[in-house]
Order: C-alpha cells, then sequence, then structure tokens
C-alpha cells in the first residue's frame, strides 16, 4: 500500500498545480481513481494481517477516510472544469487537496504502526547476527591462541 501512498500526493499536487490549466484534471482525477483502488486492495489485505486487531480496523478506516477525501478532490475537479473561471471551486479544490494529503499521512502512520512488530524482530535478527559474528571472531581468535590466559590454560580446555 505505501507504494499508492507515494503517487497519490503527487497527483494532489498536480491537481492544485493545474487549477491553472482545468483540462488537465479529468487525467489527473482518472489516474489517482486508479491508483487509490489498488491502495484500497493492498489496505483490506494489511488490515486483515495486522495485528493487534485494532491497528487493522485503524488501517481500514484510514483508508475509507482517504476514500471519502478522494471523491471530494474528484468532484471538485469536475466542478472546477465545468466552470473554469470560479475562484471559490478553485479554493476549494486546494482544501480538498490538503485535506487527502493529511489523510494519506493517516494512513501512512497506521501502516507504520502496524509494522511496528515486524521491525522488531528485524532488529532483533540483525543484533542476534551481530552476537554471532563476534563469538566466531572470538572462538577464531581463541583457537589460533592469541586469546589463552597467562596461567597455561588454553582454549580447548573451556571449549
Amino acid at each position: 500500500p505505501v507504494n499508492c501512498l507515494f503517487l497519490l500526493p503527487v497527483f494532489f499536487f498536480q491537481m492544485t498545480k493545474s487549477v491553472t490549466n482545468p483540462e488537465e484534471l479529468g487525467g489527473l482525477a482518472s489516474q489517482m481513481t486508479s491508483d487509490y483502488g489498488h491502495l484500497a486492495l493492498q489496505g483490506r489485505m494489511a488490515a486483515a494481517t495486522a495485528e493487534p486487531e485494532e491497528i487493522g480496523f485503524q488501517i481500514k478506516t484510514r483508508v475509507q477516510e482517504l476514500g471519502h477525501g478522494c471523491i471530494f478532490l474528484v468532484q471538485k475537479a469536475g466542478a472546477l472544469q465545468i466552470c473554469p473561471t470560479d475562484s471559490y471551486t478553485k479554493r476549494e479544490l486546494i482544501e480538498c487537496a490538503r485535506a487527502v494529503t493529511e489523510k494519506v499521512s493517516l494512513v501512512l502512520s497506521a501502516l507504520q504502526a502496524g509494522n511496528k512488530g515486524t521491525q522488531a524482530c528485524i532488529t532483533a535478527a540483525s543484533a542476534v547476527s551481530g552476537i554471532i559474528a563476534d563469538l566466531d571472531t572470538t572462538i577464531m581468535f581463541a583457537t589460533a591462541g592469541t586469546l589463552n590466559a597467562e596461567n597455561n590454560e588454553s582454549f580447548a580446555d573451556h571449549r
């Protein structure tokens, strides 16, 4: 879902920039709708597999809120195409784009919250790998005799 989330703000930016060229809004709205469709599908899967369950509910809710924001944004883009000189509609389009951008960041934070357990496992695995590498290095030096104690004990005696 994160790949789609990074695409959506680009379209919002282009939409607000296209206030001066309303003829571009139709294509941008169509692309944004397609990207949101992909995000919704992937968000559903992320919500279903998220632990704990309330994180999954949060992902689902925020993706739905983003969808509602996208609907309003597309409606405002259509209204601006109908009346390209209406400054009130231009302001509304910009406000909708801003609101949708905020909703994108809320979806991202929900996805990151659902990813904490995975990240903790990756961090722990990395730490364990580092410890194993340190132990292997210590064993190598001890076997070579460079870490032998001064009282004539060998590593093999303690291994």
